[in-house]
């Protein structure tokens, strides 16, 4: 394998493991084992544990330039892991209020792609809040924000909806479960393995019936 190919598989089961059983009970050993490459080699990529979070949690975030590697993998400087999050979350959020998001289709689309992105980078700070405050606090207020987005567009496309900030956070929290919790955070994972592309598309469409 080549080392993008390991970084690849590393990443994988890194981010399955710092969601479950939690980043502080993960050893390296685990990891190397689920990525089915040498512990020597995890390390000749990473100085520390440490190192591969901060790059599960940069990997996750979108990039437009090409970033050369040097290893091993040293932990980054909080202040890059912030502003790199902020940028990201302000692209985001931007997407999500252009003109192109007319429809309630739209607006499912931008979610479900977001959360497919996002989910497990949002699970591994809600499993371990303390591993990194900031990035926590920071998507404490992303999913506020987007609360207050979603339920703005169905004040304005749904005037007849009751309560549409609490409708906001029924689809939210609906797509971030099955792009995200049922996926990696579930004791069902195992048992649905294969089939989560299927659902996820039954619930969209659900959604669309509901709100369209």
């Amino acid at each position: 394998m080549t080392d993008e190919e390991k970084l690849q598989r590393i990443y994988t089961a890194a981010s399955e493991l710092f969601i479950q059983p939690g980043y502080h009970e993960t050893q390296m050993q685990m990891i190397a084992q689920r990525a089915q490459v040498a512990v020597g080699t995890l390390y000749r990529l990473f100085t520390s544990k440490a190192a591969l979070l901060d790059y599960v949690f940069l990997t996750t975030l979108p990039t437009t330039k090409e970033v050369r590697l040097t290893y091993p993998l040293a932990p980054v400087d909080l202040r890059e892991l912030v502003n790199r999050t902020q940028a990201a979350y302000a692209d985001w959020n931007h997407q999500l209020t252009q003109r192109s998001v007319v429809s309630f289709t739209d607006l499912l689309t931008a979610l479900f792609t977001a959360f497919k992105r996002y989910g497990q980078y949002f699970l591994i700070l809600e499993h371990n809040p303390q591993v990194n405050p900031a990035l926590t606090a920071l998507y404490r207020q992303q999913r506020q924000t987007l609360y207050q987005q979603v339920g703005s567009f169905l004040q304005r496309t749904r005037p007849q909806l009751n309560d549409p900030q609490r409708n906001a956070e029924v689809i939210v929290d609906l797509i971030f479960w099955w792009c995200a919790h049922k996926r990696y955070d579930s004791f069902e994972s195992d048992m649905l393995h294969g089939e989560d592309d299927h659902m996820i598309t039954i619930v969209r469409e659900m959604l669309q019936r509901s709100y369209e």
